[in-house]
């Protein structure tokens, strides 16, 4: 096993859950700094986003498990709206455009989340410079528009460069829903999207690179599934934490900080 398979497995562990595309900081890793060919790293990409699926599964167990023997009905329909509203803009995405768009698009449009994001924070603290207390009129439930929107959304971060987890949460921050209610979901929606995703590359042909061994992907993702589910925890405890206006700000900076370099060269 080499040192860049232990700092990809890191990258996309830590980076995953923040409005910063985990598959651009791995594409510019491994495209600059391993072995791996240009061909065969999108292949790796979608092996490590198993890493990330996983670390969901185990963060919610009783709510997987209430969604797959359809207990929780409600949650399992939402998911479903949400999966197929993603097909809906993320298929067309992936089988004509993927191939013709560099990253830089997709961190210009990281920018224009991150725009969105501030303007939301900005508009949300200023009952509080004014003295008042901060009231937000949050949905503790995502109900079909919401998951239809976010779905829709979802399907964007096909483009190369764009953060799904990003997208769907800053698109269900900015619908009003409650903060951790917009992380759970992002979160479990991320699920079915990551294993159609592996599917569809299966069916293609796409296997692991040369470079990689069985065992070394066993570890891999086990890095990627630690690092995933301590950053996962770290944002929801942030969220718990910090005031609707700050956790908007906080992704905003992140988003946009990040898409600067795109947005020079372009």
């Amino acid at each position: 096993m080499d040192l860049w398979h232990v700092i990809v497995a890191l990258i996309q562990g830590l980076v995953e859950w923040l409005p910063i595309s985990s598959e651009g900081q791995v594409f510019l890793f491994l495209y600059n700094f391993t072995p791996v060919s240009q061909e065969e790293i999108i292949a790796l990409i979608v092996w490590l986003h198993l890493g990330t699926a996983l670390a969901v599964v185990v963060r919610y167990p009783r709510l997987i498990f209430e969604i797959l023997s359809l207990k929780d009905k409600k949650l399992f329909k939402l998911l479903l709206v949400a999966t197929l509203s993603t097909a809906i803009t993320g298929v067309p995405i992936y089988v004509f455009l993927r191939n013709s768009l560099a990253a830089e698009h997709g961190e210009l449009l990281n920018v224009i989340v991150g725009i969105f994001l501030l303007v939301t924070a900005i508009i949300l603290y200023l009952p509080t410079r004014r003295g008042e207390e901060e009231v937000v009129d949050t949905k503790l439930e995502v109900e079909d528009k919401e998951a239809v929107t976010t779905g829709l959304v979802q399907g964007l971060a096909v483009l190369p460069g764009l953060s799904r987890s990003g997208v769907t949460i800053s698109a269900l921050l900015m619908q009003r829903i409650d903060k951790e209610t917009a992380m759970r979901f992002s979160f479990l929606m991320s699920v079915p999207a990551v294993l159609a995703i592996f599917i569809l590359e299966v069916i293609s042909g796409h296997t692991l690179p040369a470079g990689v061994e069985t065992l070394d992907i066993i570890v891999i993702e086990g890095i990627v599934f630690i690092t995933g589910l301590a950053s996962m925890e770290f944002l929801l405890r942030l969220a718990r934490r910090v005031s609707f206006w700050k956790l908007c700000l906080v992704l905003a900076v992140v988003a946009i900080l990040f898409g600067i370099p795109a947005l020079i060269q372009f």
